[in-house]
């Protein structure tokens, strides 16, 4: 029986959290693009949601950074 090499479960693992990241990141966007639209002046509730897409966005780099090592 063959087993994958551990560099290539990394890798899969890297992309497999790559892809989820990504994708939260453009429902993020979207989710507060609607919030700015739609709250009134002096509401910033969407600052909640700006900090998880600043914070997606941080992993989702660190993630590129550690994927490009594994290769």
């Amino acid at each position: 029986m063959a087993f994958a090499a551990p560099s290539c479960l990394i890798q899969q693992h890297l992309l497999q959290l790559s892809t989820a990241l990504m994708e939260r990141c453009e429902q993020l966007q979207l989710h507060l693009a609607e919030q700015v639209d739609q709250l009134p002046l002096g509401n910033e509730s969407w600052l909640q949601t700006e900090r998880e897409l600043v914070a997606a966005e941080q992993a989702l780099d660190r993630l590129h950074h550690a994927y490009q090592w594994a290769i």
